[in-house]
């Protein structure tokens, strides 16, 4: 009776785990079983790469073993061991580049064999003056891509790859690309809590830099709001109280987002409260802190601002605005006006620029507010920015005390911009006489 063979069982992909090649044999299959588990175990990012080339060295009975990894557009040579488990220096391999590129562009396994093509070797003449290699180079693949090759060569008298050798190595790669590609992922993910912790610490840090109320100001009531774009932004304001009882208001925006405008605000709001207390005067604290900026900038950054003080006794107003949005006032029957006056070039753009001044009266039942662009830019579901209409409609609509304008305008940026991500800081600062 002729016995038939059941057809072969076909093997289970589960995602992310290799699937076991059958053109591999038993002895085969129980060394790639060993060596993965060594691989899988190993859970120290910097350690992996070495485990899998002295694991790859081990399994081919190589000489040399290269882990070349992609990285942006180019190749990376990440490590290269020898046999005996010792590191390579760079300036002392030297391996076929061209092969490489082939393989990591490609997908495609390339075996190269120098002593079966040459004549020398075949007639047995001079084979170790020739140095001729053999090489096996195979591709890392993940369902993300081809994250970069494994290459192995042995000196052509000592060990000559072979077809056979081909699907061992390349079940290798399988199982050494999930777990290179498992701690790329776990390393990313702890980056990104790392980075999380710090944009927390930073926001929290920046939270002590900007007052978390409206402080108590002699003949002035008044409320301050800042929502970054970012867990910390550009945005920068300050209320100064001068001995004399006077008040100063700070409002500015510096060019950029993120950690590093962050970090230029805290600096600006120091510059600023020096400044102004050295100098008593608006116009003068401005030049000083455009000078200091000037100087310290060296990525072309630039500071927008408004800076007000605010007289009890006169009940008037002397402000500068180094290329800021221009103050809004709102007069008691909602009645809404732009403070145009006396604008000047941005802090940090031109050395030893003047500023000018203006006085204002801030009469009863009015509401001066000093805010940031972000206003002005915020975008809505539809594309359109909120622009200078809305935000008379908003300011004029909303409560005339300086806690119901700041909320109230707060309240309709957002709800106008609904679920489109905030493209700027927001801030926004409202006084009143008491």
């Amino acid at each position: 009776m002729t016995h038939v063979p059941d057809p072969p069982k076909p093997a289970v992909d589960v995602p992310g785990t290799p699937v076991a090649d059958p053109r591999l044999d038993v002895e085969a299959l129980r060394l790639l079983l060993d060596v993965s588990r060594r691989i899988n175990a190993e859970r120290d990012a910097a350690a992996l790469p070495t485990a899998v080339i002295d694991s790859l060295v081990t399994v081919t009975k190589a000489d040399r073993g290269f882990l070349v990894l992609k990285e942006g557009d180019g190749l990376r040579f990440a490590l290269a061991r020898d046999r005996k488990g010792r590191a390579l220096e760079a300036d002392k391999f030297r391996v076929s580049e061209s092969v490489v590129k082939e393989v990591a562009e490609t997908g495609e396994t390339r075996l190269i064999d120098d002593a079966a093509n040459s004549a020398a070797y075949n007639a047995r003449l001079s084979i170790v003056n020739l140095s001729l290699r053999t090489i096996l180079c195979v591709a890392l693949k993940t369902d993300r891509g081809i994250l970069g090759v494994i290459y192995v060569d042995s000196n052509a008298i000592t060990r000559r790859f072979s077809e056979r050798d081909v699907p061992l190595v390349e079940a290798f790669a399988a199982h050494a690309a999930v777990a290179l590609e498992r701690v790329r992922l776990q390393e990313a993910e702890r980056d990104r809590d790392r980075m999380r912790q710090q944009l927390e610490l930073a926001a929290e840090i920046q939270q002590t830099f900007l007052p978390g109320t409206f402080p108590d100001a002699l003949g002035l009531a008044g409320a301050v709001a800042t929502i970054p774009a970012q867990q910390v932004g550009g945005d920068l304001y300050d209320v100064i109280r001068f001995p004399d009882g006077r008040t100063g208001l700070v409002v500015g925006d510096v060019s950029g987002k993120g950690v590093p405008a962050a970090l230029f605000a805290a600096r600006i709001l120091s510059d600023v409260r020096y400044e102004a207390l050295y100098h008593d005067d608006v116009a003068a604290t401005l030049a000083s802190v455009n000078d200091i900026v000037v100087r310290r900038s060296t990525r072309g950054m630039f500071v927008t601002l408004c800076y007000a003080v605010f007289d009890p006794v006169r009940r008037e107003v002397v402000f500068g605005n180094a290329g800021h949005v221009a103050p809004l006032l709102r007069g008691p029957l909602g009645d809404v006006s732009r403070w145009e006056e006396g604008a000047g070039l941005p802090l940090g753009v031109v050395a030893g620029h003047a500023y000018s001044v203006t006085r204002r009266t801030l009469a009863p039942g009015e509401t001066l507010v000093m805010l940031t662009d972000g206003f002005l830019d915020a975008v809505g579901p539809g594309g359109d920015r909120f622009g200078e209409d809305r935000l008379v409609g908003a300011v004029a609509a909303a409560p005339a005390d300086p806690v119901g304008l700041v909320r109230r305008l707060c309240e309709n940026v957002v709800g106008f911009t609904g679920h489109v991500p905030q493209a700027d800081d927001l801030t926004c600062l409202a006084v009143a006489p008491a």
